[in-house]
């Protein structure tokens, strides 16, 4: 496994970008940890650079003019440079029809549900809510009817004065376990076991279900042309970026999995 290589600060022919630059820009790089945050910053910094440094070779602009608008130089440096054409209709046909599982409406579904609040990182709260939740569900699979009356005296969410109805739902409107678990369900279901979140358990029950339907390819054509040229350029700028990589001296940092100082 080839490792990052990080040092205190870098050069971009000859041009330094210092400790105090990587670390102003860290905030913009969210990671899994501080390591691979000032990796995330010091890569979009030499980017920038060499950016910079193409756009004032090209003569769009002097350098004290690129450092202080950089954002409008690069746009106008990469709209020269980079040109990608459009998706035809024959293209994006054919990317459809090997796709066609993308292209379908969610699923709707009008519940209700019954939930016993237990943060994740209580483990007591978290037993006693299961067997709280465990016990209301045996009641409810032998009197279904009951399902309204518990939900407004137990549960803890704010539907419960509506019997714990939360009304039409859709994809990505839930938490992704309660979300895993309705669509597994059907009409009049409720849920064989308790249903664990990060807020609790939920005990959930299915009024009504609307199979997701199949969209037609006009309905989704212009998504599909302007998503297949979004990823052709990104290709196109990751191609440019090897390109002014490979001609640039770069020290203090090196491109990460790469025999040579390519971008993946």
């Amino acid at each position: 496994m080839i490792m990052k290589s990080i040092a205190p600060g870098i050069e971009v022919n000859g041009i330094r970008i210092s400790t105090e630059e990587i670390n102003a820009e860290v905030q913009y790089h969210p990671a899994e940890s501080l390591f691979s945050a000032k990796y995330e910053a010091m890569r979009a910094l030499v980017i920038r650079e060499m950016l910079i440094q193409r756009a004032v070779e090209m003569g769009l602009c002097k350098r004290d003019d690129a450092v202080k608008n950089p954002d409008q130089i690069i746009d106008d440096l990469l709209e020269k440079e980079i040109n990608v054409p459009d998706a035809d209709i024959d293209t994006c046909k054919r990317y459809y029809e090997n796709n066609r599982s993308k292209f379908f409406t969610s699923p709707l579904f009008e519940v209700s549900h019954i939930l016993y609040l237990a943060p994740v990182d209580d483990t007591e709260a978290r037993i006693e809510a299961l067997e709280k939740a465990k016990s209301t569900l045996s009641r409810i699979k032998r009197e279904p009817e009951l399902f309204d009356a518990i939900a407004k005296s137990e549960s803890a969410c704010s539907s419960a004065k509506d019997g714990g109805f939360l009304g039409q739902i859709s994809r990505g409107q839930t938490m992704p376990a309660f979300e895993a678990a309705l669509f597994q369900m059907s009409e009049g279901d409720i849920s064989a076991e308790p249903v664990a979140t990060e807020v609790g358990y939920h005990i959930i029950k299915v009024h009504k279900c609307a199979e997701g339907k199949q969209l037609p390819f006009d309905n989704v054509a212009d998504w599909i042309a302007q998503d297949l040229h979004e990823k052709s350029w990104n290709r196109a700028f990751k191609q440019y970026i090897q390109i002014l990589a490979g001609r640039s001296r770069i020290s203090g940092f090196r491109f990460e999995g790469a025999q040579s100082p390519l971008v993946q």
